[in-house]
């Protein structure tokens, strides 16, 4: 196994007891993208990652977007890789969800019954596919080129009794979504992310301005807003591909309901592979206001559904 840095934030030795918060992991790492063979590889990082967080009690572990196969993917490697939520990767996340203990977050390029592609996220809990989640809201021309939106909101899963809700990377920064999970009980978002700097546009022309960090301004605003735990799970380190080269952020962290963060990837998480640990634990979060609750005293009330039936 390759090294790990580990960073810690944990407030007593045991995890939280069921309904009262969440043990979180989040797994930041540089992996291989494209092939048959990058996907065996990143499995077998996956089973030495689960099994590293389950050694510190944690009982929910996320990875980043299409961790499976890598992000910098073309058409032709997404219809290569593809694979169904009953499919090797998913089946192996419920196998290691059972085995440790550990809720596990899976991104992964889905094939779905109709032969649609999608940008998918499967949690997996005790065994079970709690959700299999495919992205609603893609990102510029090459994920559309890629993948199918999804029609279903994002979903909200039940982990060590504590109310999950799961968003896929740029969806992250769009607040109505937010809005969504907190209105169905979310008391923790986790995002996994393929966030970089640069990067080829679909086009095959570099980009002229970086994408930005969403964990500077979006990621602790939306939390303080929505007083909500957020959890931003990005990569690390370079893709190469025949499509160009990606220079990912590496800007995970936890994110507490008052904006502040309980535990973030810094210069030396950007340099090495790197699990970050944290308790989420909201009776331990001061309130953000004397007496508003934006939740409770919103007005502009979210429609039964925010998204076209599929």
């Amino acid at each position: 196994m390759r090294p790990v840095r580990i960073v810690s934030s944990l407030r007593h030795r045991e995890p939280p007891e069921p309904g009262t918060g969440l043990r979180l992991s989040l797994f930041q790492a540089e992996n291989p993208a494209g092939s048959p063979d990058a996907v065996m590889a990143n499995l077998a990082r996956m089973e030495e990652a689960v099994a590293l967080a389950a050694s510190y009690g944690t009982q929910l572990c996320v990875f980043p977007e299409c961790f499976n196969t890598g992000y910098a993917l073309g058409p032709d490697e997404c219809r290569l890789l593809a694979e169904s939520c009953v499919g090797q990767s998913v089946r192996l996340a419920r196998k290691l969800s059972q085995q440790h203990g550990v809720g596990i977050v899976l991104p992964y390029v889905e094939r779905s019954e109709t032969g649609a592609l999608h940008d998918s996220v499967a949690i997996a809990v005790g065994g079970r596919l709690c959700a299999n989640y495919r992205k609603t809201h893609l990102y510029g021309a090459a994920e559309r080129a890629n993948f199918t939106p999804g029609d279903d909101l994002p979903p909200v899963v039940e982990v060590n009794g504590f109310p999950v809700g799961v968003l896929n990377c740029y969806e992250c920064e769009f607040p109505p979504l937010y809005q969504s999970l907190a209105d169905r009980g979310a008391r923790l978002i986790v995002g996994p992310t393929a966030a970089d700097r640069h990067f080829t546009l679909h086009d095959g022309t570099p980009t002229l301005v970086p994408y930005p960090d969403a964990t500077e301004h979006i990621i602790p605003a939306m939390a303080a807003v929505w007083r909500v735990f957020v959890a931003y799970a990005n990569r690390r380190g370079w893709e190469v591909s025949d499509r160009g080269q990606w220079e990912y952020r590496g800007n995970s962290g936890i994110w507490a309901p008052d904006g502040t963060a309980v535990v973030s990837a810094g210069p030396a998480e950007r340099a090495v592979d790197s699990l970050l640990v944290a308790d989420c634990l909201p009776q331990a979060v001061h309130p953000f206001s004397p007496e508003g609750d934006h939740l409770a005293d919103s007005r502009m009330r979210p429609p039964e559904h925010l998204l076209p039936a599929g």
